[in-house]
């Protein structure tokens, strides 16, 4: 019975999702352009490749002075090209970033920043205030900003970045426990009242899910969300057999609960490593090509309907959000099987492909079937 209330409930709910294909590796992307937006090979560069776009904050800064700005123009360009794509407006739902135009009454509110149990800011990198959601008033200002950029027809949701931070237990001894319960609350409020606001045709996204021994966060906010980013599979704390072995469980999971999922990997190097960003693009293209199996395969493991691969070493356009693999264009075809987990190692078949995974090792194959 619950299964049956599952699909019924996903199947009354997802005709706002992007469409969604078999046929070749779903793909998403999430970057900024800083500097200007987006040229013309490169908007038609994306909007032929995927159906899911997420434009960052300071995205065609500082041509344009506020990403709210720059993300509707580039919207209304991707649109254009493929009216079938999802644009997805970044709002960080815990820090204020000085690019957006909001930023200017959320300043001007000292009693909206959120502070320690001992009365000092609560700052990140000890400049950037964040958000007392416990506030009524920030929930407010902050779902209204969604709403009034989600008003734009060319603009399909909203992601809610910054929920792990909220989250992260360590916080208890920042603000102390009744504080804390309080905003881990105002967090579910804001979701619950950006939903009411921007209507039930636009999409929620939020980050994310973390299978880290210190911080293991699942799809913990189901309620009036249709999609979940994985942002750090194989990377940063997230390289060790176990949580890569859940992360990939969560995929499977959310996707089957009806979700979209974006899996975000890594080639082994992001853009804080600077002896990689100090290579040429030819080199680090190179390199990301002989780890991308491992990436694919884990994805490829896992993935439900509606989930999304990200392979590239960070957030900004250049950081190879515009890099493409040949693996990106052969035919994959329907899953045959769910995943089989034998110890570390991972199986799965696809119409046109062979999953073979071993996370002990960080090793991977794909076998891609020869087309009759």
């Amino acid at each position: 019975m619950a299964i049956f209330l599952v699909q019924l409930a996903f199947s009354q709910t997802d005709k706002h999702y992007p469409a969604f294909s078999w046929d070749k590796v779903p793909v998403a992307f999430h970057f900024g352009k800083k500097g200007d937006l987006l040229t013309a090979s490169e908007a038609q560069f994306i909007a032929e490749r995927s159906n899911f776009v997420v434009l960052e904050k300071a995205h065609g800064f500082p041509k344009y002075k506020y990403s709210e700005d720059a993300i509707a123009e580039d919207a209304k360009v991707l649109k254009d090209l493929n009216p079938n794509l999802k644009v997805v407006f970044y709002w960080n739902a815990f820090l204020d970033y000085d690019m957006y135009r909001a930023h200017k009454a959320y300043k001007k509110k000292s009693e909206w920043w959120l502070k320690t149990k001992s009365g000092d800011l609560d700052l990140k990198r000890e400049r950037i205030k964040r958000y007392d959601l416990s506030n009524s008033a920030v929930r407010d200002w902050w779902s209204d900003v969604a709403k009034d950029n989600l008003e734009n027809e060319n603009i399909d949701g909203v992601f809610f970045d910054g929920l792990v931070q909220v989250t992260n237990p360590g916080n208890k001894q920042l603000w102390g426990t009744e504080k804390f319960d309080a905003i881990q609350q105002g967090l579910k409020d804001l979701i619950k009242e950006t939903r009411a606001k921007i209507g039930d045709e636009k999409l929620i996204v939020y980050n994310g899910i973390r299978s880290t021994p210190v911080r293991n966060i699942g799809n913990n906010f189901p309620d009036h969300t249709d999609a979940i980013m994985i942002e750090h599979f194989g990377y940063f704390n997230s390289r060790t057999k176990e949580s890569m072995l859940q992360d990939i469980q969560e995929m499977e999971q959310a996707g089957k609960s009806g979700k979209i999922v974006v899996f975000k990997t890594w080639p082994e190097n992001a853009w804080l490593n600077k002896a990689f960003m100090a290579k040429s693009d030819q080199e680090k293209e190179r390199i990301s090509k002989a780890h991308i199996t491992f990436a694919l395969a884990s994805f490829l493991a896992g993935a439900q309907e509606h989930s999304y691969i990200i392979y590239n070493w960070g957030y900004r356009l250049k950081m190879g959000s515009l890099s493409w693999y040949p693996e990106f264009e052969k035919p994959l075809g329907k899953p045959l099987n769910e995943m089989q987990v034998n110890d570390w190692i991972l199986t799965r078949e696809y119409e046109h492909a062979s999953i073979w995974v071993d996370l002990e090792n960080k090793k991977a194959t794909i076998d891609w079937k020869k087309q009759s």
